[in-house]
């Protein structure tokens, strides 16, 4: 029974996700187009169901899964991690990343309105909570920002200053060397997937892939490896 409570309240995370992913946007500084959908507040399973639009289907579908996902993932992460602390942070953590996802998905934006405040406020709880790896930190932060900055000013165009203030906010989430795992877990996911639509011819060399997603993937495998998000 409380593993179906906890699905019921995934699915309502998810549908929560996607109506943030069209909110938030609204603060961004960038005119961005919005995606072409006509959204009620029905669960977007339904309204994938119901609509008989392919383009608004097409993007009904991600937020049908992310709200299917959303349910299967409370409902799996209650199963193994139940009652503790480490639930709340991973699953807070799941919230959080992918809600940076779907929005670089969707108007290929990452929110300074999410990261900056991210930023101050991990680091600050990092500190505060664990004194003794206040190195490893700041090292983590400065790494991640260095890679990503460096990056992007060799080679503009390929990632953005959200790509580098995302990067930086997963360094100073789980300092260093930790935070190398999930940069390059994210960046092999990039990779295969980029690989693919070359091969398969659904992009080409100079298309623009949203990465912000990859990175997101990165911090979460990272973040449900150990249970735990920043504190554990």
């Amino acid at each position: 029974m409380t593993i179906l409570v906890f699905a019921l309240i995934g699915w309502f995370a998810g549908w929560l996700l996607n109506r943030l992913s069209d909110y938030l946007p609204r603060f961004s500084v960038t005119e961005k187009p919005k995606p072409v959908t006509t959204r009620s507040y029905a669960p977007a399973v339904w309204e994938f169901v119901a609509s008989k639009q392919p383009l608004k289907r097409s993007w009904l579908l991600l937020d049908a899964g992310v709200e299917v996902f959303s349910a299967l993932f409370f409902a799996l992460m209650w199963s193994q991690l139940e009652a503790t602390t480490a639930l709340l942070f991973a699953l807070c953590g799941y919230f959080f990343f992918l809600l940076i996802a779907i929005i670089d998905v969707k108007y290929r934006l990452v929110l300074n309105v999410l990261t900056y405040p991210a930023i101050v406020v991990l680091l600050v709880l990092n500190l505060v909570t664990l004194p003794q790896q206040t190195s490893n930190i700041l090292l983590g932060g400065a790494m991640a920002f260095g890679i990503f900055f460096l990056t992007a000013w060799l080679r503009p165009g390929e990632l953005g200053g959200g790509d580098v203030k995302l990067a930086t906010l997963i360094g100073v989430a789980f300092g260093f060397p930790q935070m190398l795992l999930a940069l390059l877990v994210g960046a092999g996911i990039g990779g295969v997937v980029v690989i693919f639509l070359l091969v398969s011819r659904k992009a080409g060399w100079k298309s623009q892939i949203a990465y912000a997603p990859f990175l997101c993937l990165g911090a979460m495998f990272l973040l449900l490896s150990h249970s735990v998000l920043i504190l554990g």
